[in-house]
């Protein structure tokens, strides 16, 4: 018998679904009012907000709003219109991802419109079926689902843990000389559901007994760790092993700048099958001249 999807939905709707009539409008969907800052109107009284990405405090800077402005009168809103593939590519861009990549000390940037994309597309265009991707339990929410993409074998180890990394890696390693793929291990600088650093070091040695190439995310490190903000600068002796680093320039946007250590071959690869750079409208004017 083919049962009916909404018959489904109203017996479980998941695990916030659930509690929708309780909390919306003040665990989700809350209407913060007045100018981004860290104190805004909810319900008629100032509260703190700790929810929003102005993490720098730069939404509102003067300067930035005057090159919104000023952008926005000389390009418009919808300008440039397209995906960068097709037809959204400027010199704005380029000039974005030339200053990104010169200020964390890399050869090139990748720019796309922000983290979650982001990590979901480098992760879908960096494996195929054969390889094996081996991650951290308390990974964030965009790893999770472009592991859950991944058409392969994809092992988890438990967070934080060295040893359980090292098992895991063994298990990937007698899976890939099986199928012929290759290992993506992936962790966070610093864990966005928990605070706490990634032992990034500690998973660099591991590189002396398995081949596999590491994928971190530096999200929520990025502009407030390491020299001038710069996260993994701080880890001079390992920061040429790391074979990618996922950093978001973090104020009222979020992007992903994604710096790559084989600049030529990796990029002509995420240029063709990074879908939703190949597929998705790019940002306006004013926002690439507003950075």
């Amino acid at each position: 018998m083919v049962k009916d999807l909404f018959e489904r939905i109203k017996g479980d709707k998941g695990p916030l679904g659930k509690w929708a009539d309780k909390a919306e409008g003040y665990y989700v969907f809350p209407k913060l009012e007045g100018p981004i800052s860290n104190r805004m109107s909810f319900n008629g009284k100032k509260v703190i907000t700790w929810s929003i990405n102005d993490y720098l405090g730069l939404a509102n800077h003067p300067e930035v709003l005057k090159i919104d402005g000023d952008s926005a009168s000389e390009h418009g809103m919808a300008y440039p219109m397209g995906a960068r593939m097709m037809s959204g590519h400027t010199n704005y861009h380029e000039q974005l991802e030339e200053e990104c990549a010169e200020f964390v000390g890399k050869e090139a940037s990748y720019l796309v419109n922000f983290g979650y994309q982001g990590m979901v597309s480098a992760i879908d265009a960096l494996v195929s079926k054969d390889d094996i991707i081996v991650y951290d339990v308390d990974t964030h929410a965009c790893i999770i689902d472009g592991v859950r993409l991944h058409a392969g074998k994809r092992f988890v180890y438990r967070h934080n843990d060295i040893e359980s990394c090292e098992k895991n890696l063994m298990r990937a390693t007698k899976m890939a000389e099986k199928t012929g793929g290759g290992i993506l291990l992936v962790s966070e600088g610093v864990f966005g559901m928990r605070g706490e650093q990634g032992r990034i070091a500690e998973i660099v040695a591991l590189k002396k007994k398995y081949n596999f190439r590491l994928l971190v995310d530096d999200a929520h490190g990025f502009g407030t760790l390491g020299e001038g903000g710069r996260v993994q600068d701080m880890n001079k002796e390992f920061k040429t092993k790391l074979t990618f680093i996922l950093q978001h320039l973090q104020n009222q946007w979020q992007e992903l700048v994604l710096s790559l250590q084989e600049i030529k071959i990796l990029f002509n690869i995420l240029n063709t099958t990074c879908v939703h750079k190949c597929l998705r409208n790019h940002y306006q004017c004013q926002w690439l001249r507003g950075h």
